[in-house]
């Protein structure tokens, strides 16, 4: 086999470049939507009568825009529509969910601060291999991963489980059912991508809720 000349080396460069210039974009673009959406939070706990909740999301969504900024580089990526499937499960949430007129009680402020916290441990656990899409940034094995395989995207449910408790209506309930069903297929993707998965999953067994899947 011909090796390849100096003009391919080049424009493979170019191209690597290229794609290292937008991945930063991304990363900084993605870190001021997380920070706007932490902002909103800390807004929303000082207008409360329940706080607690709204505060743990300030903080959740203020690491997340940390971690945009230095987490670790991909090594493998999904397509492009499976990307966007990670970032509509993402968003979903944030632009569907909508507040009742009667308010939230206690209890389901309860849980979704359970949630909240636990979206806090999952991503300090994720640390630098934090991410939005499907993508291998260096497969987590520590912390709250030791329990279930995507304590992030549990935690998640958790929160919204307690919103739609809090403010119960059709497009709430529908909302969580679109997320979950994406949150399914993020994972199955994810699990496909990162390197040594298999391993990890032989030890710890369930995805999402212990005993149940």
């Amino acid at each position: 086999m011909a090796s390849r000349g100096p003009e391919y080396k080049r424009t493979e460069g170019r191209r690597a470049g290229g794609r290292r210039i937008m991945a930063f974009v991304a990363d900084i673009l993605g870190s001021a939507l997380w920070m706007f959406f932490a902002i909103l939070h800390l807004r929303s706990a000082l207008e409360s009568d329940y706080p607690c909740s709204s505060y743990a999301l300030f903080g959740f969504y203020g690491l997340v825009a940390m971690l945009m900024l230095v987490r670790r580089p991909a090594r493998h990526v999904a397509s492009m529509p499976t990307q966007l499937i990670g970032w509509l499960s993402a968003a979903l949430p944030m632009a569907g969910l909508r507040a009742s007129a009667g308010g939230q009680g206690a209890p389901a402020f309860l849980l979704q601060g359970v949630g909240a916290v636990g979206l806090i441990l999952a991503v300090l656990s994720l640390g630098k291999s934090f991410g939005i899409a499907p993508a291998d940034r260096g497969l987590c094995t520590g912390g709250m991963y030791r329990f279930v395989r995507h304590p992030l995207y549990a935690s998640e449910l958790i929160f919204n489980l307690g919103y739609v408790w809090g403010n119960p209506s059709w497009r709430n309930a529908i909302v969580v059912l679109l997320m979950l069903g994406s949150q399914i297929v993020r994972i199955h993707y994810e699990e496909r991508i990162l390197e040594g998965y298999s391993a990890y999953a032989g030890r710890v067994r369930w995805r999402l809720v212990p005993g149940l899947w």
